[in-house]
């Protein structure tokens, strides 16, 4: 019931203030109730939607499919939909996302791409991530794929970035001491 006023007030108030309290409320809803709202919305190239399906978490072949959509987008639609993928963990967006790291000319969306793959966390990132922290030429770039690196967590990732302890760029440094290869006790 709750759903349908919600969604009523989000068609009908022209105001962005109503909308984001809108969108918050149906974020707040769970899956059930605002993934197919939010699925509509960001495929009117809808940001605050994008986000709201990340932050609902569902890795369902829908909402994947619906923010793939962006990934070879502009940049203000790339940014929101490799975050979203990132917080589901969508392991069908590694392939595609892995190639806007390699080939987008654009730093800034390198480095999204590259938390992206970080977020979700998935091993075949890894190769990706070490050739952009090895050859890119912008250090924020680089400086994401070994965060990226490093929230993977394996092994091999957190060998790939302790051997950048002495590079030149004090984030890849930084990022190179958090990767700690000692197992747990």
């Amino acid at each position: 019931m709750y759903k349908r006023q919600i969604l009523l007030a989000l068609d009908s108030l022209g105001s962005e203030f109503m909308e984001d309290h809108c969108m918050e409320a149906l974020e707040r809803m769970g899956r059930e109730e605002a993934i197919e709202p939010m699925i509509q919305k960001a495929s009117r190239r809808d940001t605050k939607a994008m986000s709201i399906l990340g932050k609902i978490g569902a890795d369902d072949e829908q909402v994947v499919d619906a923010l793939l959509d962006y990934v070879d987008s502009n940049i203000q639609l790339q940014r929101p939909a490799f975050r979203a993928l990132g917080e589901i963990g969508a392991e069908d967006a590694v392939q595609p996302i892995a190639e806007e790291l390699a080939t987008n000319d654009e730093p800034a969306v390198r480095s999204n791409a590259a938390r992206s793959l970080g977020l979700i966390g998935d091993t075949r990132a890894i190769q990706p991530l070490s050739d952009v922290l090895e050859d890119d030429d912008a250090d924020r770039v680089r400086a994401s794929a070994a965060w990226a690196l490093n929230q993977i967590g394996t092994k091999e990732a957190l060998e790939v970035v302790a051997d950048y302890a002495d590079d030149r760029a004090y984030l890849v440094q930084a990022e190179a001491e958090r990767a700690d290869l000692e197992p747990a006790a």
